[in-house]
Parts: structure tokens; sequence; C-alpha cells
């Protein structure tokens, strides 16, 4: 197997601040209600509750102006901000615009990104991600440390084996969740 920097590996290493100074961003940007808004700003909370709202929105130059960091579903995406840094999350499909919101950066790589998902959330993803932890009162790693970072990069044949047995597991495991949301209700 051979090894290189995520750099090379990715189509796309971005975050929300790639779309402009954080003045452009104040001014480009306003965050509505649901009824207002345009855009879904798919943030770690969004995650963290399930993808079940509410959600912030953003209009439709907001959603223009983050041309960047639009969301179409099933991007890679790593918190890199405070308590939670290291989550490793996949986009949902919501049926409406989105795009990605602060403190996080998304990914997309020339392979298989199910692979590279499965791998930053395995124990030696999240070791790789701590060796660019920066701060102690508000942890962080900055895009530029993260593109550096030395990945596995197995033939396609092997990246395909390994992402199948492992989204066959999170298959079982949703079906399981499934199971148990409905005995609880």
């Amino acid at each position: 197997m051979r090894f290189d920097s995520l750099c090379n590996i990715c189509t796309t290493v971005t975050d929300y601040v790639a779309n402009g100074s954080f003045k452009a961003l104040k001014e480009n940007v306003s965050h509505k209600n649901a009824q207002d808004g345009y855009a879904i700003l798919i943030r770690l909370a969004d995650y963290r509750n399930k993808f079940k709202g509410p959600f912030e929105y953003i209009d439709r130059h907001g959603y223009n102006f983050l041309s960047k960091t639009k969301l179409y579903g099933n991007e890679i995406i790593i918190s890199n901000v405070g308590a939670h840094l290291g989550t490793v999350f996949r986009t949902p499909t919501l049926g409406t615009p989105m795009s990605l919101g602060p403190n996080a950066i998304l990914l997309k790589t020339k392979y298989i990104d199910d692979y590279y998902y499965y791998f930053f959330t395995s124990k030696k993803g999240q070791a790789l991600l701590k060796t660019i932890v920066s701060g102690s009162a508000q942890p962080k790693f900055n895009k530029t440390d993260l593109k550096k970072l030395i990945v596995p990069v197995p033939s396609l044949d092997e990246q395909n084996k390994i992402s199948r047995k492992l989204l066959a597991i999170d298959k079982k495991i949703q079906i399981n969740e499934q199971i148990n949301d409905n005995l609880v209700a």
C-alpha cells in the first residue's frame, strides 16, 4: 500500500472562510428563519441532532456567495474547532440547497470517499487528526495542516472492499436504531 498527502488525494479541501474575508462573509451571508431561508447552513449541531432540525438557514444571495462550500449530499465533513473537534460525518441529502457552516472542513477525494470517511472515523484516523491540533482552551486545526497529513492510499479494489463491509455494518446499525426508536415510541 502506498501513502500520500491528503492534498494530493483530494479534489476538494475547503471550509466556510474559503469563501471570503470575515467582513465579506458578514456582508453577504444573512441568516434567516425557515420561512425566509433558501438554503440550510449545515453545522455540527445538525449532525448531533441527526439532521432533524431546527436548521439554520441562509438566503439565496448568501448561498450563491458561499459557492466554495455548496453541499449536495454525501460529502465528508470534519469538525475542526472546539470540544467536538475531529467529529466526522457525511452530509445527508435533505432535498433543499445546503452549504457548509463555520468550524468544519469539507473533503472530496479522487478515490472512494466512503473509505476515507471510515478512515477518519477510525482510531488511526482520529489519532492522525490529533497530531495537528493546537490550542488548549479552544482546540482547533486548520485546513493547511490537514492537507499535509499523510494518509494510506490502498488500491481502489481494497478501498471498495473495506467500505462495502463497513457500509453493510452501518446499515444494520441504522435498522436496529430505527427498531429501537419504534419500540420507544
